[in-house]
């Protein structure tokens, strides 16, 4: 495994929250491999507007644990990095909040 993914998810009426979470995750000093920008629109499996976090294999605690403390409402999709993205959206992949349905046939398996 390479490392993990977080997509932090929102709706038009929920994106001041994921702004807000935005800037608290970039405040918080942990140890990320890449921070996203807040994508308005749908893209490959996710269904709604998201951002994206990256981080190591090591960090996965402590950033897992900041987002269940700081995520509000927000549904947070937290998987892993194979290179296997089917596998990794899918087994390897766990849910803070709720559980959205995701566009599987936009993967490589």
């Amino acid at each position: 495994m390479i490392g993990y993914h977080a997509h932090i998810y929102y709706t038009p009426e929920t994106r001041p929250a994921a702004e807000a979470l935005l800037a608290q995750v970039a405040r918080a000093g942990l140890r990320l491999e890449y921070l996203g920008r807040l994508i308005d629109r749908p893209v490959g499996p996710h269904p709604v507007p998201m951002f994206e976090i990256d981080f190591g294999v090591e960090e996965e605690p402590a950033v897992v644990e900041f987002l269940k403390q700081h995520r509000g409402s927000l549904s947070v999709l937290v998987h892993e990095v194979t290179g296997n993205d089917l596998r990794d959206h899918t087994a390897g992949a766990r849910w803070l909040g709720q559980k959205l349905e995701l566009d599987f046939s936009a993967l490589d398996p």
